[in-house]
């Protein structure tokens, strides 16, 4: 009969506890199941309790554990690990599973000094003539062979109207180009840059640009630089800055 099958199965819980594993919320359903048991046992062990729950009400962790408890049940603390768990996973990777890639180099700096054309000339190309009004409006990914391996450059636009678009180019890259004038100096857009490049921890590099326009001043723009804390390798400090 059912009343001695249950009978049989609390003899056999008694003499050989069964270890269930709870998560952080259960419905009374799914516990009687994990536990071998009726619904209706585990709703009049929840009622000894002072609880009052329906069968497809959940309960948290401790209760649940405690009615597994008075059917003599070894508990342990069940952890769900979601897909999204697995993607951003931080565990640490095995030198063995890591393939070398190309670093990331972003190039930043205020409206009109220069970027694009200075990436025009290292990749040999011509984009400043194709951009609307001169001026870079998107960010660029380009791949370049020097020194017999990759380097990929991340153009960003110096506008203030794509400040979003530049927080995001400095975040994926590990050396930060930082092109100001020789003429025009530090300007808006020029803090900025150092802000987010600073904020995403990378390395950063000064290239002065326009060194042969009238007013070209590069000693004013190594002074205004140590006001951010970059002070140039010829005076003492660990910023490269290079002359173009």
């Amino acid at each position: 009969t059912e009343a001695q099958r249950l009978r049989r199965i609390a003899m056999e819980r008694k003499n050989k506890p069964i270890t269930v594993q709870i998560p952080e919320q259960i419905t009374v359903g799914e516990l009687a199941m994990r536990l071998k048991a009726t619904a209706a046992e585990v709703i009049k062990k929840l009622m000894n309790l002072g609880v009052f729950k329906a069968v497809n009400d959940e309960i948290d962790f401790d209760t649940a554990s405690l009615v597994a408890m008075e059917f003599h049940a070894k508990v342990k603390k069940e952890v769900v690990v979601t897909i999204e768990d697995r993607i951003i996973d931080d565990s640490e990777d095995k030198d063995t599973n890591l393939a070398p890639r190309a670093p990331v180099v972003v190039v930043m700096g205020h409206v009109d000094h220069g970027k694009t054309s200075l990436l025009d000339a290292i990749r040999h190309t011509n984009v400043t003539a194709t951009e609307q009004g001169g001026i870079t409006q998107h960010i660029g990914a380009y791949q370049v062979r020097a020194g017999g391996r990759d380097i990929t450059f991340l153009d960003t636009p110096g506008h203030e109207a794509f400040t979003t678009m530049r927080a995001r180019g400095a975040q994926v890259t590990d050396i930060a180009v930082l092109v100001v004038a020789a003429d025009d100096g530090i300007m808006p857009q020029t803090i900025e840059a150092i802000h987010h490049a600073k904020a995403a921890k990378v390395s950063i590099i000064v290239a002065i640009n326009k060194m042969d326009k009238p007013g070209a001043n590069p000693q004013r723009v190594m002074e205004q630089l140590t006001k951010y804390e970059l002070v140039p390798e010829e005076w003492g400090g660990d910023t490269p800055c290079v002359k173009v």
